[in-house]
């Protein structure tokens, strides 16, 4: 019971059940179907899976900033034992403030083009803290962030505007706003993907970096599995809105059990140039009329009658490894 007990207070984040449809003029889009993970403190949690199968949509549940065609069938997202579906405006805008913060995937589109790097650090800290806390106070801390994120000349960067500094360099900037502000919880959606792949390594190596020195949690979405293998210590594979596989990361990728995660990494290109990726049979899902029992039924090579007709449960196998599939002790 100790262990338990331990366990739930070492939890920042954890997603129960939930389920996010969108009003789409008329019609129902079914998206997120019974998604459930958990990150503890100083965790790196992956999601992966094809884009569209609903990762973004996750991430915006996690800080409630979903649209507002939006509905929320069933579930629940804890902040730290707290529903924020449920929240008042002042513990979600607290939440949002010192809690969870996001690392935009397009740093372009986070930054205002129209004012200096100093004048967005300002106003952000300002929101995260206290309109009391002085201007040179402010400064020194944004300072400071720049130096954690291992941008050169600080000061300068202070000065400029975003369309003066490169890809690499407004991504460092996206991440140092979100530290200073002592957040707990990184939410990293696909954050190198507009970058070139060395800037990208670095980028990813900073945010590893940053989780070790300051003991942060982070969710880092990517498609790419390459990225997670390197940057996660556990993982949820995402098919369609469901959560199809999770475990650590080393067991997933050694020892992957659901036929979607195993058609996946057959989709990998190999170092050797042994084979051609043919890629994943057929197409995700129409969300608006999705298959009754498992998404990933019509495109899957083992599927029998009970997969078309009966969502499988999410079974643990081995320990910490779960997989939502009928017949997993099959997959090659």
């Amino acid at each position: 019971m100790e262990k338990t007990d331990n366990a739930q207070k070492d939890t920042i984040l954890e997603v129960k059940d939930l389920s996010v449809s969108f009003d789409v003029y008329g019609s129902i889009s079914h998206v997120l179907d019974g998604i459930s993970f958990k990150v503890r403190k100083g965790e790196r949690v992956g999601l992966v899976g094809e884009s569209g199968c609903g990762k973004t949509t996750t991430l915006k549940s996690v800080l409630n900033v979903l649209p507002k065609n939006a509905i929320i069938n069933r579930g629940e997202v804890l902040f730290e034992g707290k529903n924020v579906f449920k929240m008042k405006s002042s513990e979600l805008a607290a939440m949002r403030r010192t809690g969870a913060g996001m690392i935009f995937q397009d740093p372009s589109s986070a930054l205002n083009p129209v004012f200096s790097i100093e004048k967005q650090f300002i106003t952000a800290l300002q929101y995260a803290r206290s309109r009391n806390t002085s201007t040179k106070e402010i400064y020194d801390t944004s300072v400071e962030a720049l130096n954690n994120v291992m941008l050169p000349d600080p000061d300068r960067i202070m000065k400029s505007f975003p369309f003066q500094l490169s890809g690499g360099m407004k991504q460092r900037v996206c991440i140092a706003m979100t530290i200073a502000a002592g957040r707990q919880l990184l939410l990293a959606d696909e954050p190198g993907t507009s970058l070139d792949v060395t800037i990208q390594d670095q980028i990813l190596r900073l945010i590893n970096r940053l989780v070790e020195d300051k003991h942060l949690s982070v969710i880092m979405v990517a498609h790419s599995l390459g990225v997670i293998r390197e940057s996660t210590s556990y993982v949820n594979i995402m098919y369609a809105g469901t959560v199809v596989e999770s475990g650590k990361t080393d067991d997933v990728f050694q020892n992957p059990k659901h036929p979607y995660t195993t058609a996946l990494m057959s989709c990998v290109p190999k170092l050797t140039g042994e084979g051609i990726a043919e890629g994943i049979p057929g197409r995700v899902p129409d969300y608006m009329a999705p298959p009754r029992g498992c998404r990933f039924s019509p495109r899957c090579p083992y599927a029998k009658e009970i997969c078309k007709t009966e969502k499988p449960p999410h079974v643990e196998i081995s320990s910490g490894h779960w997989v939502s599939c009928y017949f997993a002790n099959e997959v090659i």
